[in-house]
């Protein structure tokens, strides 16, 4: 890949939200294909800016760190995890604090809440910024 640097935001296309375990939680799931053009070396961070709930997060049926509300960053190196194509679920224990779905699309699909935080691929080019990314 050419640049230091490419985000993706995963912000619509999320499948409404199923219920979770018998904590009362929800589940929100979204599908996306290995981002085009990744190098050699190259590393894809899943990163979730300013959530305000605390969630469990897998890749592929991978757990990944738990997402602590009130962060204001946090990030997982998924680039071993990924496939041609991907699934990412994100549950939240605790359904009541997250307001209500967005309005939905044609297809049932549409934002994740506020609260869930802001939800993105980052593609690091080989060489840049080598330091394993934390959460938190």
């Amino acid at each position: 890949m050419h640049d230091h640097h490419h985000e993706i935001q995963l912000g619509a296309a999320w499948e409404p939200p199923a219920p979770a375990a018998a904590d009362g939680g929800v589940v929100w799931t979204r599908r996306f294909g290995r981002p085009a053009g990744l190098g050699t070396g190259d590393r894809v961070l899943l990163v979730v800016r300013q959530p305000a709930a605390s969630a469990e997060l897998a890749v592929n049926g991978v757990r990944l760190p738990p997402l602590a509300g009130g962060a204001s960053r946090w990030a997982e190196d998924i680039t071993s995890l990924l496939l041609d194509r991907n699934e990412l679920r994100i549950a939240v224990a605790v359904a009541s604090a997250i307001e209500h779905a967005p309005a939905r699309g044609p297809h049932g699909r549409g934002p994740l809440p506020s609260a869930i935080g802001i939800v993105a691929l980052e593609i690091v080019a080989a060489g840049h910024g080598t330091s394993r990314p934390t959460t938190g």
